[in-house]
């Protein structure tokens, strides 16, 4: 399982949430936990100070974090942790 942290009013996290959606159509879905800051307060602030997060969005898995959202590496990293080509 991924986890993707987010909030409202960022638009990068929008435009990421867009590509996963329309870019990959939604194929890993199933495989990202989203944690918003909104909606998820706790939850959010235990994973932002456990991985010392600075930006958003962010994906975690297995200790090891992305915060370059750009198409190529999140594709990457989503292989390499969900395992979908």
């Amino acid at each position: 399982m991924v986890i993707l942290l987010t909030k409202n009013d960022c638009p990068q996290c929008q435009q990421l949430k867009m590509f996963l959606k329309y870019g990959l159509n939604n194929k890993y879905e199933q495989d990202i936990k989203i944690v918003n800051k909104e909606t998820d307060t706790l939850e959010f602030n235990e994973l932002i100070s456990k991985y010392g997060i600075l930006s958003l969005p962010a994906f975690i898995s297995n200790s090891e974090i992305l915060t370059n959202t750009q198409p190529t590496p999140v594709v990457a990293f989503l292989e390499k942790h969900v395992g979908k080509k």
